[in-house]
Formats: C-alpha cells, sequence, structure tokens
C-alpha cells in the first residue's frame, strides 16, 4: 500500500506484474494507473480516445507524468461498480448487481451469457465512498486463489 497522489489516502495498493511494469490501484478515490500510462504514451492516448467523456473529464495526472483514471470494476456474476453522471460537478459512483437473464431475455445476450447487469437497482455513492460501492457488489468477499 501506498499514498495516493489523486486523494491523499493509504488505501493505493500497487502490485509488480512485470519487472516493467507497475500497477497503482487506490481503494480510497477509485482512480488507477500503472507505469505504462505515461502522459503522451500510446497506451494513454488509445485510453483516452476510447474513454466515456466523463471518465476523460475526471482523469488526473500525478507530478510523475502517470495518467490515472477511474476505474470500472466488474465481477462476472457479481455486479460491477462505474462512474455515474454528467459532468466533472455532477457524478457519483454507481453499483448494481449481477442478475440471471431470464429465458425469454436469452435470444438478446451472447450464447452462454448466464447473468446481466441489474440496472433497474442502481445504488449511487458518493464521490468518497468508492469502498462502499464496491461492498454493495460484494468485491471484498471474492476468493482470492494463489497463483503459485
Amino acid at each position: 500500500m501506498s499514498i495516493c497522489p489523486h486523494c491523499g489516502g493509504n488505501a493505493c495498493y500497487e502490485q509488480q506484474v512485470t519487472e516493467e511494469v507497475l500497477t497503482s490501484f487506490c481503494f480510497g478515490c477509485g482512480y488507477s494507473t500503472s507505469t505504462l500510462m505515461i502522459e503522451g504514451s500510446e497506451l494513454a492516448i488509445r485510453t483516452l480516445e476510447s474513454s466515456p467523456e466523463l471518465y476523460r473529464d475526471l482523469m488526473f495526472i500525478d507530478e510523475n507524468k502517470k495518467v490515472w483514471f477511474p476505474s470500472t470494476v466488474t465481477l462476472p456474476n457479481k455486479g460491477m461498480v462505474f462512474l455515474d453522471g454528467n459532468s466533472k460537478e455532477n457524478w457519483k459512483w454507481a453499483a448494481v448487481l449481477s442478475v440471471e437473464i431470464l429465458e425469454e431475455e436469452k435470444s438478446k445476450f451472447p450464447k452462454g451469457q448466464t447473468t446481466k447487469m441489474d440496472m433497474k437497482n442502481i445504488k449511487h455513492f458518493d464521490k468518497e465512498d468508492f469502498m462502499e460501492a464496491l461492498d454493495a457488489i460484494q468485491f471484498f468477499d471474492v476468493e482470492v486463489v494463489d497463483q503459485e
């Protein structure tokens, strides 16, 4: 864990993915980056171009030129946390749970997909309540499997 340059909190989880790549994910503010997301890099530009407007508006560049974006967290068969709003000033974290796809709806979804996000029961959380939004989709109840 380290101090997040975006929110100043101490809940920024860092993971060394390879010798060259370090990822950072802040459980306090919901922002994430990696050593590959440097201002002006191809990855940062592609991410910026493919991100929704609200995510682009809320991106943050730290003193080391790392580009931080708000996260979207999807747990298959559990739920999703994402930004919901219409401007930098008017947004919240949103959490939706996953529900079974009804038999009569299955033709609308890719073959084999059994769940969908329940947008009818969306819950909103204040900007500083990212962890509560994660908790709403049972993020912290996920079993971690040792990769070794």
